[in-house]
């Protein structure tokens, strides 16, 4: 492609030589030259090559080069990491429902569990949907919703293997699939109310409700570690006694002066009621068991959740539900890919 190119330029500007040098020998032999007509003869001259033009060059395809993982730019990551994550959550969407959300959030409350501090190790790493871990009476009903993630996980995978992604970790799976199904039972709740559809479907919309991110990349571990959790049936007492151990680092104390504990008493309302069978029934238990510490809070959340984008419960939720969510070790490259872009040299 570049003979032919360089060869209709040389032929155009043999064709603008010619036109200048007859240009020059007509006007040299009409006699003396005027100023007016050195000024026409540059004219011409300047301007042969503009009136003849140059060949364009033959088309080609445009180079494109190979851009590493570790060369990406900020942008081209993110956008890479929200494109994985809108995949995921619209094959999560194809599997699971708002009826679900209880058992999701409850996947992700108890795969958190094992959580140690001081050595980085266990919580949300996916060993939850193990059989040793679904076999334990604290997970007894999560192989149902374990199986229906399964499919999803499946699909995911598959686009995963053809962009370079790879495949999904249980742990991000879990808890994409509480946010997905938190979010949709909250926007059922929102459009019930409205007196017309659309409306509640704008409020039910991004622009009125809890800004919800999730950071991608936890990794898996193969197994769980031997951790008790409280059953669904034990006492308030109990919950609370094991939901202030999470996250907090052995000798930590618990003087008067003490931080609180990152699952502190209204983390734990939010986070186990919603991961209950019946969320509305397991916060009134959790009054009945504990008035002086639980009533004023069910009250606050209650309040909000009869407002029109019940913002105080969605915005505690999410904080509370990132937090715990943050137990796990991540892999900062996870799910990006090399990334093909055309090479353009100026």
């Amino acid at each position: 492609m570049q003979v032919a190119f360089r060869s209709s330029v040389q032929r155009s500007g043999v064709r603008a030589n010619r036109a200048q040098r007859s240009t020059v020998r007509v006007i040299a032999q009409a006699g003396p030259v005027s100023r007016r007509d050195l000024l026409s003869i540059a004219l011409v001259a300047g301007s042969a090559p503009l009136v003849l033009g140059a060949q364009p060059a033959a088309a080609g395809p445009l180079p494109v080069t190979q851009v590493p993982v570790e060369q990406l730019g900020l942008l081209q990551k993110q956008a890479q990491l929200k494109e994985f994550r809108t995949r995921a959550e619209a094959a999560i969407k194809e599997v699971v429902t708002s009826e679900d959300g209880p058992l999701c959030v409850r996947l992700v409350l108890n795969d958190a569990a094992d959580w140690d501090p001081v050595t980085k190790t266990g919580g949300v790493n996916g060993s939850i949907v193990t059989p040793e871990a679904l076999s334990r009476p604290e997970n007894a009903g999560l192989e149902t919703v374990v199986a229906k993630l399964a499919k999803a996980k499946a699909k995911i995978d598959a686009a995963g293997a053809e962009d370079g992604a790879g495949p999904i970790s249980w742990a991000d799976l879990i808890v994409l699939a509480a946010k997905v199904t938190t979010q949709a039972a909250w926007a059922a709740t929102k459009v019930s109310r409205a007196q017309i559809a659309s409306g509640g479907e704008v409020i039910a919309g991004p622009a009125f409700s809890a800004a919800w991110p999730v950071r991608l990349g936890r990794v898996d571990a193969p197994a769980a570690a031997a951790v008790k959790i409280p059953t669904y049936d034990s006492p308030v007492a109990e919950i609370k006694a094991w939901a202030a151990t999470l996250g907090v680092k052995p000798g930590s104390g618990g003087g008067f002066l003490a931080a609180k504990p990152p699952i502190w008493d209204r983390p734990a309302f939010v986070l186990w009621t919603a991961g209950a069978a019946n969320p509305t029934v397991e916060e009134a238990r959790w009054v009945s068991e504990d008035p002086a510490t639980f009533k004023g809070v069910k009250e606050m959340y209650d309040r909000s959740r009869r407002t029109v984008t019940r913002t105080d419960y969605e915005v505690d939720f999410v904080d509370y539900f990132t937090l715990l969510t943050s137990f796990a070790n991540f892999k900062t490259d996870a799910y990006l890919h090399p990334e093909t872009v055309t090479a353009i040299r100026f």
